[in-house]
């Protein structure tokens, strides 16, 4: 099985449903502020025992030969570290901060669990590296679930902390359990820079997806799966006749079940599920053969319940908690149930290794075929061989697309591997939709879901829930057609980079954008070459406006690029640096919204920072406008082409990631008077007319979709009158019911 399973140690893990969103809230965990709180005295972490990883690598190998194998990244203790015995500390407005710090000697990186999970409005919760080079969240109520359960992506390094603060006025002490750590030892997010010993050139002859005639809705709709902080897989959302935009994932029975122990109930199916990080758009940047580039992996949701789980035919289909913030800009695939009509060409988008994604395509015909004698007969798709690419441990779950980039089926197992650059010839083996489709059982069959209007289709086309305003990650220079990244720097006398440190004392550098309509900008991608990691500190990234030059400062963002430091195949906690070029997406805390239709998306530096700077442009085409500008210490803000320490027509490699229209056009949506609130979509906000100031403590606030799904059901502490609701596709239209022993009232709300 081509899967990534990672070994499990210690203690059986408790079945529990989990249903949860892993999406952040934005601001900055205390240790940002240095004279309040920074933790770091040895004895303020928690350690983790050492254990054998040669054995646990032998392990490894000998899993291979479990149907085409696996790659196990990392190592799991089970814990009971539990929040009230946090190092606490209060601050002088009554705050309280606890912080726990782990260690795990040698570890890529970290990854967790949180049972007992659960936090009052104002509590925030943050998970950072010790050398605070990497930051997820804030986590906050809106992650709070029923099973009170919370899984927390990778975080690189040996060593981790965990920082809660809440204020003193909370209806509730918040409190939490680290019930497990997972040691990273194969350095899951290094995959896709392919670093000699470990991964040699096992993907040599698989195109990188940006690289290859990969269809962009094939590559929208696929992500990379961690299960339960142990497995690596790959996946793919799905459409449904309903077009709601629910987020349906389809990806293997085995990813979730490693050790192919079957029958399991559906508990234990939704206890996996529910641990699932999903990756969105982890792919290269650019097609540049001199610049191994890895992509950039900020963009994660996780949480999902089982739908679907036919083990005879290793048929997943999963639902996520929620669907995915617009700026992902994810896409629900087509799918095509017809077995009759298996056509000529298929393609496979898959993450081989955890690795960014990659590209195959086979035009020989595929067929019905039994290749386990324990499975269902007939029951999988037979990929002969692959034309372009292969797979591998690590793709199993990735869709396989026909020619009209329509879902058939999900990667079980095969032989296929890399020879040199091209493919070896030998065959791979997906689940066949249609084989699931209906089944008898409508309870735990895809019909059921995929087509919950009863159409009857064996087709139906995918959906783009961004299609009337696009997301759109604009660059003035195509790093995958003709122009090059470059690190320009200055020449003697001077010295140091053009567009970063140098002795000239340049402390800031911007890229021109012109659009034709107001827009909404989420954030932006920075990609950076090889540099030292502690160089990053201080860069601040700027949104301007200015008719001519930057001109008015709109909004900031504090640049912490997410990075794992990977040095001649071991990890180093002391030295971490940006060792290889990688891209970063700094997202702003709240969209920003342009109406000019010129902006500038700016950087400045540390100057005491011995080295920091962005990739700029060679640009192919001589005629091209120059759209890179510096601000010089005496002149101010100039063109570069026009900047004296070395004028030069170029571009900067920043990338920002927007929608045209300026942001929604529908702002605050009214309801009738005796509904008592408002909604701000906008914002996601609901406002009460009045808190519900009751003694009793049903304050109780539930959304449901015009079918009668619960979309959302919280809490309101007493007193309180606004509250912010989970994202869901724009255009939902939700049924909002608050209640409480003596109030009632109804209302419709769109997203």
């Amino acid at each position: 099985m081509k899967h990534i399973r990672l070994f499990i140690a210690l203690l059986s893990l408790i079945s529990t449903p989990l249903a949860f969103s892993q999406i952040s809230h934005g601001g900055a965990p205390y240790f940002l502020q240095p004279s309040i709180l920074r933790a770091s005295s040895n004895p303020f972490y928690v350690e983790m025992p050492s254990f054998n990883l040669d054995s646990v690598q032998r392990e490894d190998a000998l899993n291979k030969g479990n149907m085409r194998g696996s790659f196990p990244f990392a190592y799991k203790f089970f814990t009971q570290i539990d929040s009230k015995d946090a190092t606490q500390t209060v601050l002088s407005d009554g705050t309280t901060v606890k912080q726990i710090g782990i260690h795990s000697a040698g570890a890529y990186s970290i990854n967790l669990l949180l049972r007992d999970f659960e936090i009052p409005p104002g509590g925030k919760l943050f998970v950072y590296n010790a050398d605070h080079s990497y930051v997820a969240g804030s986590f906050d109520y809106r992650n709070n679930t029923d099973d009170k359960v919370f899984p927390i992506q990778p975080v690189p390094g040996e060593s981790i902390i965990i920082e809660y603060s809440e204020p003193a006025n909370v209806p509730f002490k918040g409190h939490f359990i680290i019930s497990e750590v997972n040691h990273d030892y194969r350095d899951i997010f290094s995959a896709g820079r392919e670093p000699g010993a470990d991964i040699g050139t096992t993907y040599a002859c698989m195109p990188d997806v940006l690289c290859s005639g990969a269809a962009d809705e094939t590559v929208r709709s696929t992500v990379l799966l961690i299960i339960n902080g142990s497995v690596a897989c790959t996946g793919a959302l799905l459409n449904n006749t309903s077009d709601n935009g629910k987020p349906y994932l389809l990806t293997a029975v085995h990813c979730l079940n490693t050790n192919l122990d079957y029958p399991k109930d559906m508990g234990y199916y939704d206890d996996q599920a529910g641990t699932i990080v999903a990756f969105f758009n982890y792919n290269r940047p650019a097609c540049d053969s001199n610049i191994n580039m890895k992509g950039s992996e900020e963009m994660s949701l996780s949480g999902a319940s089982s739908r679907v789980i036919i083990e005879q035919k290793d048929i997943a289909l999963l639902e996520f908690s929620e669907s995915p913030p617009n700026y992902y800009n994810a896409y629900l695939a087509g799918w095509n149930v017809d077995i009759t009509k298996p056509g000529t060409k298929h393609t496979n988008i898959h993450h081989p290794g955890g690795s960014v994604q990659k590209y195959g395509m086979t035009d020989g015909a595929i067929s019905l075929s039994s290749p386990f004698t324990f499975l269902d007969q007939n029951s999988y798709w037979e990929v002969p061989y692959w034309t372009i690419g292969s797979t591998a441990s690590g793709s199993s779950g990735s869709p396989l697309f026909d020619e009209n980039n329509l879902v058939v089926g999900g990667l079980t197992s095969g032989n296929s591997l890399c020879s040199g650059s091209s493919p070896n010839g030998l065959a791979d083996y997906f689940s066949v939709l249609g084989k699931g489709w209906d089944i008898g059982d409508s309870t735990n069959q895809l019909k059921t879901y995929l087509d919950p209007q009863n159409t009857g289709v064996m087709q139906y086309s995918g959906k783009d829930p961004n299609q009337i305003t696009p997301v759109i990650r604009l660059s003035n220079a195509n790093y995958t057609n003709g122009d090059s990244l470059i690190t320009t720097v200055l020449v003697s006398p001077n010295n140091g980079y053009v567009y970063g440190n140098s002795n000239l004392q340049t402390t800031e550098f911007a890229e021109e954008f012109n659009v034709p309509n107001p827009v909404t900008i989420f954030g932006t991608y920075l990609l950076l070459p090889a540099m030292t990691f502690d160089n990053t500190s201080g860069v601040t990234v700027y949104v301007y406006t200015g008719d001519s030059s930057p001109t008015m400062k709109i909004d900031s963002a504090r640049f912490v690029p997410q990075f794992i430091n990977y040095s001649s195949g071991a990890f180093s906690s002391t030295n971490k640096t940006l060792s290889y070029p990688t891209e970063s997406f700094v997202v702003f805390d709240n969209p920003v919204k342009v109406n000019a239709k010129k902006f500038y998306i700016s950087y400045s530096i540390n100057p005491s920072t011995t080295q920091f700077c962005v990739y700029n442009a060679k640009l192919q085409n001589a005629s091209q406008a120059n759209t890179a500008w510096v601000k010089d210490a005496s002149k101010g803000w100039i063109t570069a082409d026009k900047y004296d320490a070395m004028p030069l027509k170029t571009s900067l490699a920043i990338q920002p990631l927007l929608q045209y229209g300026g942001g929604d056009p529908i702002g605050v949506v009214s309801v009738p008077d005796n509904n008592g609130f408002y909604y701000d979509r906008s914002i996601r906000m609901l406002t009460l007319k009045e808190p519900l100031t009751t003694q009793n403590a049903q304050r109780q606030l539930a959304v449901y979709s015009v079918g009668g799904q619960l979309l959302e059901r919280l809490q309101i502490p007493e007193g309180q009158t606004t509250v912010i609701l989970r994202e869901q596709p724009k255009g939902t239209i939700g049924i909002v019911k608050i209640t409480n022993d003596y109030f009632s009232c109804v209302g419709k709300i769109i997203y």
